[in-house]
């Protein structure tokens, strides 16, 4: 099925700014301690609504907002302020929920829109806030507290952090013989909230990390560090496992250095911990977080130092990496990721020669499911996992310029195979992530490598990716072989054609399949550099993929490139084609006949179809070698119809009149056909009698 490429608007600025401020206006206006009668309700919900839709179109440039956005989030947070302070005021101050709540969740969709550390920025911060907010949200008959209200939770407990980052002393909320009592409440508070499934997790672990991270906090890490290996030692709802390790990787990101090393083991028995709970290590999210929790703890040893190479590398590095490396082949994409990430990380700060050590070992993921197999295509399916990994380490080192030259030919040769990964799994296939990671690889090496060391791998990679940007079913990957294809050639200018070939197979041009096979594909192939290998790739890739429409356009433009130069190229193309005849796998055949009938068509309908009529003939004889009775099999529907296909597009009047003995069973085939309970099929098989009928009543006429 062709890709829905429906483009989103494009918007040079904000265009709905008036309107937006105008009903956002209205909606502040409201009275938030007034219940609104039904009418009302409904309305308002409806404003709500034109809001958040607004903010949705401009959800893939959500830049353009950022000169608008303190105008539009500060007057939010300042309605929100104010009834804050005017519950605390007056304890029996009445409010109306759901008011309360579209205001909190207007503010929710600006931070949702450009993220919390955006939007923060125009909450307000002053010292007094502090006790505000705090007494607001424990307070018992606090709104806060109601269920339905966690869009409010969320945001003051964001606001909450941002207090927390001011330098004063918290000990000035504190009366005299309650020395700490404040510090006190935040932790707690946070912690209550670190269990919760829903977005307040996200906050109080924002809060609970900013909160260590002060200086006069600090002494309270190494009990947070204690209860965390508590939680972890007992089976657990992992929802406060996760809230935990947001804190951690928090504090490990952002906060001082000094204070992570000082607390480092506790740290990493955390992260170690987690193997002994299966009820953690089960999840996802906490297999995510604990790669992203190790990796940054490897790179706080003090005995790592970037351009040193005289010193061995301290033993918990190794112990960090090989964590990392088995994370790299994790089932899921968010933990390969995260474990990428973290590998290049590290040896950004090993000596040269242990980086070459990591790259080394990264590679050899890919040999781990290519030994004593024939080809990509029988792997196993877990080998995606592996690959994909690869890819992606491979690509964070290539980004951080930590591939050295004499690694490139092999990596090259690996990521050569990794461009056409696909693993036929029942009626689809896997591997599509492999491609597209490794698409980023050669992206990540045009921006990295010197000109002088790509330039012996130049063709090659030219070659490639041209050829993925138009054959790849997928639109994603088409685009990421594109965008490299494109850097290459702006960056190293190494590429034949570069330029042209660029213009015929960019963004656009490669967005629709039918577009990149039928119309770019021969423009490309106009180029005798990149001829040679795109038939390649039809005829032993396309023409056997698992998808039939994939086969049908594979075959269209086999016709359409061998076309440039007919009498040379469809012949050889046509005896390529029919090895896949004689195969059990029925797509194979399916394939070749779509291919085999093409090109005799394409003989048929050439100036010079007198010159090529033996050709088109011997094309013909090629169905002898499938076997009648997969053609027969009413499993083999579409083998049938492509069958019946190819003698419409390929018979002579010989083969009707002689009755040659070349395909014999030909006229058992079109029975075949009409007797299919698939309407497809008797079409294709009326199809053939006519071309049959067409031919005689020529000769008739003669």
């Amino acid at each position: 099925m062709e890709e829905d490429l429906s483009e989103g608007k494009l918007f040079a600025t904000f265009e709905n700014h008036e309107e937006f401020l105008n009903l956002q206006s209205s909606l502040l206006s409201l009275d938030i301690s007034t219940e609104p009668s039904a009418e009302d309700n409904r309305a308002e919900e409806l404003l709500l609504r034109k809001l958040s839709d607004i903010l949705d179109q401009y959800q893939e440039q959500a830049y353009l907002l950022d000169p608008f956005l303190e105008v539009l989030v500060a007057p939010v947070v300042e309605r929100l302020k104010r009834h804050t302070k005017d519950f605390i005021s007056r304890s029996n101050a009445s409010v109306s929920p759901a008011r309360l709540r579209r205001v909190t969740l207007l503010l929710y969709n600006f931070i949702k829109f450009r993220g919390y550390k955006t939007a923060t920025r125009f909450f307000p911060h002053e010292i007094s806030d502090l006790s505000v907010t705090l007494d607001y949200i424990l307070s018992p008959n606090s709104p806060a507290q109601d269920a339905s209200q966690w869009p409010l939770r969320y945001v003051v407990l964001l606001w909450l952090s941002l207090v927390c980052m001011i330098p004063f002393d918290l000990e000035q909320f504190d009366e005299q013989d309650k020395a700490g009592e404040t510090a006190t409440r935040v932790e707690s508070l946070a912690k209550s909230y670190l269990g919760k499934a829903g977005l307040e997790r996200e906050g109080a672990a924002i809060l609970l990390s900013r909160l260590y991270m002060r200086k006069d906090m600090s002494a309270k890490l190494p009990g947070f560090l204690d209860w965390s290996i508590s939680i972890v030692q007992v089976p657990s709802d992992p929802f406060e496992f996760i809230g935990i390790l947001q804190v951690l990787c928090e504090v490990t990101k952002l906060g001082a250095a000094e204070q992570v090393k000082e607390h480092l083991p506790l740290f990493l028995q955390v992260t170690r911990s987690v193997n002994d709970n299966e009820t953690l290590i089960n999840n996802t999210i906490v297999r995510k977080l604990r790669t992203k929790l190790i990796s940054r703890n490897g790179g706080m040893d003090q005995a790592i130092t970037p351009g040193d190479d005289d010193f061995d590398v301290p033993e918990e590095v190794e112990s960090v990496l090989e964590d990392l490396f088995k994370a790299l082949q994790d089932k899921d994409t968010i933990v390969r990721y995260s474990s990428a990430k973290g590998i290049a990380r590290i040896s950004e700060r090993l000596p040269v020669e242990f980086t070459e050590q990591v790259l080394e070992t990264v590679m050899g993921l890919f040999s781990i499911h290519s030994i004593a197999v024939a080809s990509i295509y029988d792997m196993p399916s877990i080998a995606e996992s592996t690959w994909h990994g690869a890819c992606l380490a491979c690509a964070e080192m290539a980004r951080r310029g930590l591939v050295a030259d004499e690694k490139l030919t092999e990596l090259i040769g690996w990521l050569s195979k990794a461009l056409y990964f696909d693993i036929r799994k029942g009626s689809h296939s896997i591997g599509s992530n492999v491609r597209d990671a490794a698409s980023y690889v050669l992206w990540s090496l045009a921006r990295a490598q010197s000109v002088a060391a790509l330039e012996p791998h130049a063709v090659n990679l030219a070659r490639r990716l041209a050829t993925v940007s138009l054959f790849d079913r997928e639109i994603h990957i088409r685009r990421a072989a594109s965008a490299a294809f494109q850097e290459y050639v702006g960056r190293t200018s190494l590429f034949p054609h570069g330029i042209d070939v660029l213009r015929k197979t960019d963004f656009y041009a490669v967005g629709v399949r039918r577009n990149a096979f039928l119309v770019a594909a021969p423009e490309v192939a106009e180029h005798e550099e990149y001829r040679t290998s795109l038939i390649d790739h039809l005829l032993s890739v396309t023409l056997r993929h698992w998808d039939p429409a994939m086969r049908q356009l594979g075959a269209q433009s086999l016709r359409a490139i061998c076309q440039l130069d007919l009498a040379h190229l469809a012949p050889n193309a046509a005896r390529r084609a029919s090895q896949l005849l004689d195969v059990p796998d029925a797509g194979d055949v399916h394939g070749a006949l779509l291919a085999l009938t093409e090109i005799a068509a394409a003989f048929g309908e050439s100036r010079d179809h007198y010159a090529l009529e033996l050709e088109r003939k011997k094309v013909f004889t090629y169905l002898h070698e499938v076997p009648l009775t997969m053609i027969q099999s009413p499993r083999h529907e579409l083998v049938t119809a492509a069958s019946c296909r190819l003698i419409a597009s390929s018979i002579s009047l010989d083969d009707i009149q002689l009755n040659q003995d070349v395909v014999p069973s030909w006229r058992q085939i079109v029975d075949s056909g009409f007797k299919s309970r698939s309407s497809t099929v008797q079409e294709a098989a009326a199809t053939a009698l006519a071309s049959v009928s067409r031919l005689i009543g020529h000769q008739c006429l003669r």
